[in-house]
C-alpha cells in the first residue's frame, strides 16, 4: 500500500523537528566568547559588550559565561550589572588552541 501524502508530510515535519533540536543554536558559542576576549588583548571586557560581540541570546550567553567561569577559563569582576570578564591563563591557552584548530 502506498504512503499517503499526509503521512509523508508528517514524517518530513518530524524529521525537520528532530534536526532543529540537534542543531546548534544560532549565534555564538562559548568558544566564540573566548575568541572575543582573546582578541581584546587580555583586557577585561564588559559583559554587555561581550554579549553583543558574541551574537548570543541573553540566556545562552548567561549559561556560557557560567560554564566558562566554572571551568576557570574566565574571571568576572565588578558589581552586578556592570561586570567584566577577563581570560585566565587557562582560558587564553584554550582560545589559542581553538583558533589554531
Amino acid at each position: 500500500m502506498a504512503q499517503s501524502k499526509a503521512e509523508s508530510f508528517t514524517a518530513y515535519l518530524e524529521a525537520k523537528q528532530r534536526a532543529r533540536k540537534s542543531a546548534p543554536a544560532a549565534g555564538g558559542t562559548a568558544f566564540s566568547i573566548l575568541a572575543v576576549l582573546a582578541g581584546n588583548t587580555g583586557l577585561p571586557m564588559s559583559l554587555t559588550d561581550l554579549q553583543a560581540a558574541s551574537g548570543m541570546s541573553f540566556t545562552s550567553f548567561a549559561e556560557a559565561i557560567k560554564r566558562l567561569r566554572d571551568s576557570d577559563y574566565i574571571t568576572l569582576s565588578g558589581t552586578p550589572g556592570s561586570e567584566a570578564a577577563q581570560l585566565t591563563k587557562l582560558g587564553a591557552e584554550v582560545a589559542s588552541l581553538a583558533e589554531s584548530a
